[in-house]
């Protein structure tokens, strides 16, 4: 049966074929859009250091931080050490020693029976070198 539709196939095409009309023309081709990229230099990031900062964590466990020099900050899911450690001494004109980071996932909750779930964030320990200080009363405002 294979065979016979395969005959039947090629003499149906034949039959088609001197019946073309004249070849259409061919559409113009639409021009692409060219999209330059901005290149980002080596070293330098695309986030804007205050998108990184978002607030300063105020906890009892932080100010028992800030004596030994030490600030604890929420920052942008997505920032690394490097780029926290540029947006802290460029917003506070301090210089860092070290930066730690953790990451609180997001935990489920529920509310008078209301299943939830609490956001998770990411924030960052800040070491400063001896001498330099952060006001993070003022900042938390």
């Amino acid at each position: 049966m294979s065979i016979l539709n395969k005959i039947i196939k090629k003499e149906g095409e034949e039959a088609k074929a001197p019946a073309k009309k004249a070849e259409a023309k061919p559409r113009a081709a639409k021009k692409a859009k060219v999209v330059k990229e901005k290149r980002v230099k080596k070293g330098e990031t695309p986030i804007h250091y205050f998108e990184i900062i978002k607030k300063p964590y105020i906890s009892e466990k932080a100010f028992a931080l800030n004596a030994s020099s030490q600030y604890v900050f929420l920052v942008d899911d997505k920032a690394n050490k490097t780029e926290i450690k540029k947006a802290i001494e460029s917003s506070y004109k301090v210089t860092v020693k070290g930066v730690n980071i953790t990451n609180a996932k997001s935990k489920p909750k529920s509310y008078k029976g209301i299943k939830n779930t609490r956001s998770g964030f990411k924030k960052a320990v800040i070491t400063l070198k001896k001498g330099s200080t952060i006001d993070v009363m003022d900042s938390a405002k």
